[in-house]
């Protein structure tokens, strides 16, 4: 992506960090009140809106006590304004999921089975990004 002042940085073509901030936000009631509505309210477990803080501490706030959760490292992309600002800062991995929402901005807690037909039919908004498990954090796969 080019931004309108063109920018290159390390051979890749960025939007400039002010201009990343301030895309406008995307809303997904549309979304995901037809993917409840298919699920007849049953398979949803719960839902979490990310809209700019980290990505960890958000999804732990869904869980119930006794649950935590493995996240897939690279389930989706990584929208180019984080790799430049872990880059440019020198942050690592765990500190950047931490503190942004790496361009994941609504979670939905749902069974396999909802999992699997909400990947299939909703195309390429949608990914599995990881699965809950007995325990009590957030773990992401090597």
């Amino acid at each position: 992506m080019k931004g309108k002042l063109g920018k290159n940085l390390w051979g890749e073509e960025l939007v400039i960090l002010a201009e990343a901030s301030m895309e406008p936000a995307v809303i997904y009631v549309k979304q995901v009140l037809d993917i409840i509505s298919k699920a007849s309210n049953k398979g949803i477990k719960g839902i979490a809106h990310i809209p700019g803080g980290g990505f960890i501490d958000t999804i732990c706030r869904v869980f119930g006590i006794g649950l935590g959760a493995l996240v897939y490292k690279d389930s989706c992309s990584v929208p180019p304004v984080f790799k430049w600002i872990q880059k440019a800062g020198g942050i690592e991995d765990g500190e950047m999921k931490r503190t942004f929402n790496m361009g994941i901005r609504m979670v939905l807690v749902v069974s396999k089975e909802v999992s699997e037909r909400v990947v299939k039919e909703e195309g390429e908004m949608v990914y599995r990004v990881g699965e809950v498990f007995s325990g009590e954090k957030v773990e992401s796969t090597p």
